[in-house]
């Protein structure tokens, strides 16, 4: 997955409420909805450990 603004590759970032998708080199964020159809099966192991009762 790669940022539509500059190119490079996206990492996960793990905020409070949510998970978005940030370029390290420009800061743009995404929203996981938008690239849940190319998630592969290392991505959704790593994102399946995130909490969703932080609220």
């Amino acid at each position: 997955m790669v940022c539509e603004k500059c190119g490079r590759d996206l990492t996960a970032y793990r905020g409070c409420r949510e998970v978005t998708l940030r370029c390290p080199s420009c800061g743009k964020e995404y929203d996981l909805r938008k690239f849940a159809e190319d998630m592969d099966d290392d991505f959704e192991e790593e994102m399946g450990f995130v909490p969703m009762d932080r609220i």
